[in-house]
């Protein structure tokens, strides 16, 4: 299947095909790279890690600065591209994420294909696998798409369009029965294993050091007992001895 080149893309979007709301250059003419387009962020959508509600954030045209969202380890967002898709029958589409997302570690769950007469935006799962934060703003361009010519299916028809109000139900929908850390929920039978084994492992050293305690306090007793009773045992020693006789005894060696 021949790809597109970016003039071919150039000249759809001048007929309104591919792509609505595509990113202009100055000359006027669409944004596109050499055989694919660049899609942006146009919403995010996320379960706040905090409160659990569910937030977004969307792209405003010609507004500096747009807010950023910061997706931690582990967590998963949903991103909708500003830009909708609409393919005639005779074109696919191949969504991938741009190699920037890929050198940070951010993993893209479901991007890939599109098929002929689908029309609306690219919904996608965007998941951190790095041990860093890391910032997603409306309006970066982190997703590519590349276009496909096939022979066209007589029996094909036009899907139903997908407005971006009905995707951003469905992704509502669908985040808010996520986790906002998806590994906690995919590993939490070897994370409860793991801390029952540290649990266990705690309890053995406590109860290891409290028979250590006990053997030296039992050992202290032993040896402050036999003190007492030697200390006793020499008072009661001394009190028998005839000390005047000693002291006649000691009187007389001394005047020798």
């Amino acid at each position: 299947m021949p790809i597109l080149n970016g003039t071919q893309i150039q000249e759809r979007i001048r007929k309104a095909e591919l792509i609505r709301d595509a990113k202009m250059r100055p000359s006027g003419e669409a944004d596109v790279e050499a055989a694919s387009y660049d899609l942006r962020v146009g919403t995010i959508l996320w379960k706040d890690r905090q409160t659990g509600d569910l937030r977004m954030e969307s792209y405003v045209a010609n507004q500096e600065g747009q807010a950023a969202v910061t997706l931690h380890p582990g967590q998963m967002i949903f991103v909708m591209t500003q830009e909708e898709i609409r393919l005639p029958l005779d074109l696919c589409g191949t969504v991938y994420s741009r190699n920037k997302l890929q050198k940070e570690n951010i993993l893209a769950l479901n991007a890939g294909h599109v098929d002929p007469g689908y029309d609306g935006p690219i919904l996608i799962r965007l998941i951190n696998l790095s041990a860093q934060p890391w910032a997603l703003a409306p309006g970066d361009a982190v997703f590519t798409i590349v276009f496909h010519t096939v022979a066209q299916d007589p029996n094909a028809e036009f899907q139903d369009r997908r407005t971006k109000q009905e995707t951003l139900k469905v992704a509502a929908s669908t985040a808010m029965q996520a986790f906002s850390n998806p590994f906690h929920d995919l590993y939490k039978d070897e994370i409860a294993r793991q801390l029952q084994a540290h649990y266990s492992e705690a309890e053995s050293k406590i109860r290891v050091s409290l028979q250590s305690e006990y053997v030296r306090r039992d050992q202290l007793t032993l040896r402050l007992l036999i003190a007492s009773g030697s200390v006793i045992g020499g008072v009661l020693l001394l009190s028998r001895v005839p000390w005047d006789k000693v002291g006649v005894w000691l009187k007389y060696w001394l005047h020798l």
